[in-house]
């Protein structure tokens, strides 16, 4: 072990307050985990907010929680659930619940036997829960789970707002930010599509709240995103030290889905050509409108490759209701508890059966993108999803519909050359079927040029990834520089 792990060790115990919803839990852990198993930090208390809708946890939930508890020195405390209105927007409700379980954050702590916490741990919507820190005396580590393009524009949002007039979406030319690519006006963050909603001003806040960070880490890495990095790391967009320590992603063997579910999934794999078989999932919180299952099935078609299809039973509204209940309404093998689910189906969904499999909701993702004959991945593009597409050689055609998605999208396809933006429907969220049969073609064909590159280029970073996390990689020693970075900051 090297002398910075060893002096790391000053920062005996640090605290994770992570928003409720899979797409948030994941990555806390796996930083959680990193951490605890590389002996960076000794002990872990991880702290879970949760929304009271008087439903059950979802197994996946529950599943992917246990199998972390499995870790020493990592402790889960499930703080108690808050009544939020239903008619709200998720991103709001997440704001609200993180707001109002900050008094059992401070209650839990302050019963805490010595040693306390000395670090506390959390991302943009945690961000209220700074004033524990200072209560306490501990050093503030912020987590960016998304790309570090999103962070610059989170960062730079406090001046933009006093720059821009208007809506942002109504500007004709691009936002700039410093040192960073522009972006498109109707590709932002969600929460800056409307100045007049609540969640601005409560994003607003979060985002002003980010720039009072001692350090944070991000998780990405350099050869993703040199160029945003290094405008991060300028000074001009705030002064907090930044440090790329991506991909942090699953372990395959720890993913929320049962053995069962596992073995029909990979057996049907391994009888399939290496690279013949296009992985489709819009990330397991999202439900999909008929007119956008009936699309995605001509496309598939058209493409006329094989697939496995992540998806949950349609509904006439397409959207996130289903976000902090995912993996709720499943039995293992891909069938759904309620028969009447299946009949939702539009026709187009059935006529392509013998093509492929159809997994309802939850899947192995990230054994499924390993495999070898996985060739490409139809994907919302969700940070976590596109690390994982990366840290398994895998290009990817990009759906984006909601929140960081579309950014996600467009620097995965433009800058990181990976793969291909379908070009989505601003008010239907749908892809024609000829738009998405062909792209599908593009990256999965062996005769594509443009296919091709995008093939290598994965390839390429797929090696990149694995070297650095690796001991004494480039991530992990910014890993040890933030946290010797914050014993210089704090008395942690």
């Amino acid at each position: 072990m090297s002398m910075a792990v060893t002096n790391t060790r000053a920062h005996y115990h640090a605290a994770i307050y992570s928003t409720p919803g899979m797409g948030h839990i994941i990555p806390n852990l796996e930083l959680a985990k990193y951490l605890v198993s590389h002996n960076i930090v000794t002990k872990i208390t991880f702290f879970l907010p949760s929304i009271n809708n008087n439903n059950p946890k979802p197994q996946a939930e529950t599943t992917v929680l246990q199998s972390s508890m499995d870790q020493n020195h990592l402790d889960i405390i499930h703080l108690p659930p808050i009544d939020v209105p239903t008619n709200i927007d998720l991103g709001l409700k997440q704001a609200i619940v993180m707001k109002e379980s900050i008094p059992f954050v401070c209650h839990e702590i302050s019963t805490m036997t010595s040693p306390k916490p000395t670090i506390l741990i959390t991302e943009l919507f945690g961000t209220p829960v700074l004033s524990v820190a200072e209560k306490f005396n501990m050093s503030k580590l912020g987590f960016w789970f998304s790309n570090a393009w999103n962070l610059a524009l989170v960062l730079h949002t406090p001046t933009l707002d006093k720059v821009v007039e208007g809506e942002y979406t109504d500007q004709e030319d691009f936002i700039q930010i410093p040192g960073c690519t522009p972006i498109r006006p109707y590709d932002l963050f969600a929460p800056l599509h409307d100045r007049s909603d609540q969640l601005y001003h409560e994003y607003l806040q979060m985002c002003e709240e980010m720039r009072k960070f001692d350090v944070i880490l991000i998780n990405t890495f350099h050869e993703l995103e040199a160029k945003t990095i290094a405008a991060l790391r300028s000074g001009k967009l705030s002064k907090v030290p930044i440090y790329p320590i991506g991909p942090l992603i699953r372990e395959a063997k720890n993913q929320n889905c049962d053995d069962e579910n596992r073995n029909y999934v990979i057996d049907w794999l391994d009888k399939q050509e290496e690279e013949s078989v296009i992985y489709v999932s819009l990330g397991s919180g999202y439900t999909m409108s008929h007119e956008q299952i009936k699309e995605l099935a001509l496309g598939l078609e058209l493409s006329g490759k094989k697939f496995v299809w992540s998806i949950r039973p349609p509904s006439t509204k397409a959207g996130y209701g289903n976000y902090l209940t995912a993996g709720q309404d499943t039995e293992s093998n891909g069938v759904p508890k309620s028969q009447a689910s299946v009949r939702a189906f539009p026709d187009e969904f059935y006529k392509i059966q013998n093509q492929g499999l159809v997994v309802m909701d939850w899947a192995p993702q990230l054994e499924i993108l390993n495999h070898s004959s996985i060739g490409g991945f139809l994907s919302h593009c969700g940070w976590n999803s596109i690390l994982e597409s990366v840290s398994c050689g895998v290009p990817i055609v990009g759906w984006p519909l909601f929140a960081d998605q579309m950014m996600c999208a467009e620097l995965m396809a433009k800058e990181i050359g990976i793969g291909i933006r379908l070009n989505v429907n601003e008010s239907t969220k749908v892809v024609a079927s000829e738009e998405i049969g062909k792209s599908i073609w593009k990256i999965m064909d062996k005769e594509d040029i443009e296919g091709c590159a995008m093939r290598k280029r994965v390839k390429e970073l797929k090696q990149i990834a694995e070297e650095a996390l690796s001991q004494d990689g480039p991530s992990f020693c910014e890993m040890v520089n933030a946290f010797e970075k914050l014993s210089l900051t704090n008395v942690a």
